[in-house]
């Protein structure tokens, strides 16, 4: 097999599991299609976190796909930030990462849309001539690409002439969702969500703009009848188009399909780990337990249920409820992974706790470098920058808070020499809080 890791890079929710969740969907698939040696996801705002991923595997060839539908902020200003990229290939350490096109510009998506509008045309019955289809991205000021997608969707469908009118609106930019009722004229409107995943735009703000409350029957507002979709997620052709960008980019073709469950993950920190599990060593990370044989919660009884996947075990510990940090110290339990060999330790690991492996090794063989608040803060280029200018009490009280409830210790901001699960830099979330925490002091 090749020397080669495929990354998906997502944004990530702190309010819906669905966001992430189609991205780790995506990835547990292209797992088990053996599309690379090391198949793992990062996310702006959950880990493993966009700057810290690329230290959990080992692959010298990476190539990273963003999960996005458009060539717009984050996939030209956010992740190339955070990941410290220069342009399509950047090479440092004797690794060389290729950013790819965004999904959003993979020609499958054009047919994901049209397919979406057929079977809303065909199953409600409607007239073509009398409907208007608005397709609804997501937008940002900050980036005026960010509608290019969008838009050319619009006109690919206007150019078909196949319905009546075609719109395209945004969520956070004009034209908004609200001008769908002032621009149409058409009795029926197919209301399209150009968005990646479930999340909480697609399942509340977007039907709020558009002023209904029902997402899965029509409903009648201003006098039209509004067909709301589902959003482009539940296509089959998602995630062949996530691995032919990868192809196009340089991803070597692999063929060693394997659809056994804990195949496929990051590798950095996994010889450290199994050495220890073979020695015996019965080891507690936060609250879980590792032998060579098994894989639990340490609050588990004699009843835990057995896992056979990273799905299975990935719903079971974040969706109901929805657990934004992996890492905190609520995590349920009567849950367990019997294990057939101990490299399948880590998978499980990497599965509950994304990236922890990989920086409990380095601090094991004192290769770990914990990033300065002030660095975290001076390297971001949106509401974030300069956050280490807060007063102490309030990034005092943000650690307290935030870090408090975490497995792993703030080492970004006190060093315990003691620390086996240091994190290396201030996680999303706390900079997210430390945020609010200071608005509220001003």
């Amino acid at each position: 097999m090749t020397d080669s890791a495929l990354i998906l890079a997502g944004h990530g929710s702190h309010v819906s599991p669905n966001t992430a969740g189609v991205v780790w969907s995506y990835v547990d698939r292209l797992r088990a299609l053996g599309a690379a040696p090391e198949v793992t996801a990062c996310f702006w705002k959950e880990p493993p976190a966009l700057n810290q991923v690329l230290d959990t595997v080992k692959a010298t060839q990476i190539f990273v796909v963003p999960v996005f539908t458009a060539r717009g902020y984050f996939t030209a200003s956010v992740i190339p930030s955070e990941m410290a990229l220069h342009g399509p290939v950047t090479r440092r350490d004797g690794k060389s990462i290729t950013l790819t096109r965004p999904l959003g510009e993979h020609p499958a998506m054009t047919s994901v849309v049209r397919n979406i509008v057929r079977k809303y045309i065909d199953n409600h019955n409607l007239d073509r001539a009398d409907t208007a289809v608005a397709i609804i991205g997501h937008g940002t000021r900050r980036n005026p690409n960010s509608r290019a997608t969008t838009r050319y969707q619009a006109k690919v469908l206007r150019d078909m002439n196949w319905v009546g009118e075609v719109v395209d609106v945004y969520l956070d930019d004009e034209p908004d969702i609200q001008s769908i009722y002032r621009r149409t004229c058409a009795g029926n409107i197919i209301a399209l969500p150009y968005f990646l995943a479930p999340g909480s735009h697609v399942t509340i703000d977007v039907p709020r703009a558009l002023g209904i409350s029902e997402l899965t029957s029509p409903q009648t507002v201003a006098g039209r009848r509004v067909y709301y979709t589902e959003s482009l997620s539940e296509d089959e052709s998602i995630c062949s188009a996530i691995h032919e960008l990868a192809l196009d980019a340089g991803l070597p073709v692999e063929r060693d399909s394997d659809s056994r469950s804990w195949h496929g993950f990051p590798k950095a920190g996994c010889d450290r780990l199994v050495k220890a599990l073979k020695k015996g060593e019965s080891l507690q990370f936060g609250q879980v337990m590792i032998t060579e044989k098994r894989v639990w919660h340490c609050d588990n009884d004699a009843c835990s249920a057995p896992m056979s996947s990273a799905a299975q075990l990935r719903a079971c510990l974040r969706e109901d409820p929805f657990r934004l940090l992996p890492t905190s110290t609520d995590m349920p339990a009567g849950w367990r992974v019997d294990l057939d060999q101990p490299a399948q330790a880590h998978a499980v690991l990497e599965t509950v706790y994304p990236g922890l492996v990989a920086d409990w090794a380095a601090r094991r063989q004192g290769d770990f470098l914990a990033e300065p608040l002030k660095v975290t803060s001076e390297r971001q280029i949106g509401m974030f920058k300069g956050i280490h200018n807060l007063a102490a009490e309030v990034i005092e009280k943000t650690v307290a808070k935030v870090c408090g409830a975490c497995v792993r210790q703030p080492t970004w901001w006190r060093d315990e020499p003691a620390s086996d699960l240091p994190c290396k830099t201030a996680c999303n979330y706390w900079l997210s809080t430390a945020a609010k925490l200071g608005e509220s002091t001003i």
